[in-house]
């Protein structure tokens, strides 16, 4: 009886330990989040705030991290709701 308490145990902590690195890799890595760069103003479009941005002929799809590489600020208050940036 003792033995498969002792399994019971060792399996819940295994599981738990599996969920937690799960649970880490998973999560959502905000620097990959897709935008789209406006090359002529120097900003990035979150891709929902697109029809309204009136964007330029410039345009690349990409990254936040690249976007934030480059120094590129969000386009407008909507780019900041969108991909939940405050400023």
């Amino acid at each position: 009886m003792q033995k498969n308490v002792k399994v019971l145990i060792v399996s819940l902590i295994l599981l738990f330990i599996i969920a937690v690195v799960a649970f880490n890799l998973l999560k959502d890595d905000q620097s990959n989040s897709r935008v789209i760069l406006d090359h002529t103003h120097k900003t990035y479009i979150a891709p929902s705030c697109f029809e309204e941005s009136d964007p330029t002929n410039f345009i690349e799809d990409s990254t936040l991290g690249e976007a934030e590489e480059l120094g590129y600020p969000p386009h407008s208050a909507c780019t900041q709701e969108a991909l939940g940036i405050s400023k």
